[in-house]
């Protein structure tokens, strides 16, 4: 394996990096549950599905001060081994494909601190700016014996303000939130505890991604990985939706502009990113701009498509569903793929 998929999110202006396959989901920051004899870096506890999840504040972690929790935060939950960690972070920004040889070894300050203290396990360069990678065991190790927690570390469930909530202690997750805060995070929180109810094969998984500022669902189980596009070579006497092939670890791939097919403007340049699927044996890559994510929908979530999306598009579109605060379509890889007017008449 010579690359490493990488998930990056911010935190407070700085981006950091974990190993994508390391990632169950993202989630919006739901209401935490303060756990005693826990480290002074856990914020709580919340039931995903009926398995409880630890919440790990980094900031705390790595030593700064106490960081106030926004509704706009995520909860993005690892996975090593049998051990599920959340970790509290502003935004889920992008899942990439790196080189192994373009992350370096990080400068050590303490070499004598024990290896577990260790979380950042290399630097990469990413467009501008550098993402801290790290190490997904060592941020999912958990002390055998109980640390104390300093008397001040619950501020970290506190949002500052010049108000403080009435009526709730200050031992609470976000007292200091307003009440229609507190009511988001703890409906949050209910959702999530409630989905146990369900299959979890009943449940939806879907990458999102962006094109020309659309947001679209692709369904993971249709998906063979993400990867950026780069040394794309034209193929000649091709119709103008097909961009041209790229060697995959030595596999030819052929990538497809999906705008046209998705009533999208195809003025200017196609997507950097490729979601990579299969039509027959051959592996075929749809141009994206971004991936964002990884959510998991319960089925009633997913709408029926609009008459004219399903008229025009017939099984390509699924349907459509809720993401943030906008709507994302959801598409069926697969069909898309295989869509008439996509295969090239090769005696021509």
């Amino acid at each position: 394996m010579d690359s490493l998929f990488l998930l990056v999110f911010d935190l407070d202006g700085e981006r950091f990096g974990v190993d994508a396959t390391r990632v169950r989901e993202s989630v919006w920051l739901p209401e935490l549950t303060p756990v005693e004899e826990a480290p002074p870096w856990i914020a709580g506890v919340f039931s995903l599905r009926g398995r409880i999840v630890p919440v790990a504040d980094l900031n705390l972690r790595f030593g700064h001060p106490a960081r106030a929790y926004r509704p706009d935060d995520r909860v993005v939950v690892l996975e090593s081994g049998s051990v599920p960690l959340g970790l509290i972070v502003s935004d889920v920004i992008d899942v990439i494909e790196l080189p192994l040889e373009s992350i370096q070894p990080p400068p050590r300050f303490d070499a004598a601190a024990p290896g577990p203290a260790h979380l950042v396990t290399g630097e990469a360069l990413v467009g501008d700016g550098l993402v801290a990678v790290l190490d997904v065991g060592r941020l999912t190790h958990l002390p055998s014996a109980p640390s104390p927690r300093p008397a001040q570390s619950q501020t970290s469930l506190a949002r500052p303000s010049p108000a403080r909530g009435e009526g709730v202690p200050a031992g609470h997750f976000c007292p200091e939130a307003t009440a229609e805060e507190r009511a988001l995070f703890h409906a949050r929180a209910v959702a999530l505890r409630e989905a146990v109810l369900e299959e979890e094969d009943e449940r939806l998984g879907l990458a999102v991604v962006e094109i020309d500022g659309e947001y679209f669902g692709v369904e993971l189980a249709a998906v063979r990985e993400f990867c950026n596009v780069r040394q794309l070579s034209p193929i000649p006497c091709c119709p103008p939706h097909i961009l041209g092939a790229m060697s995959l670890r030595g596999d030819l791939l052929t990538l497809i502009d999906p705008r046209a097919a998705l009533d999208l403007p195809t003025a200017g340049k196609a997507g950097g990113k490729a979601v990579i699927g299969s039509l027959g044996e051959q592996a075929v890559g749809i141009a994206v701009d971004e991936v964002h994510d990884v959510v998991y929908l319960r089925r009633e979530e997913l709408q029926a498509p609009p008459p004219a999306l399903r008229e025009r598009h017939g099984a390509e579109i699924t349907g459509t569903a809720p993401y943030a605060d906008r709507m994302m379509t959801v598409l069926d890889l697969p069909a898309l793929l295989a869509r008439e007017a996509w295969i090239v008449n090769e005696t021509v």
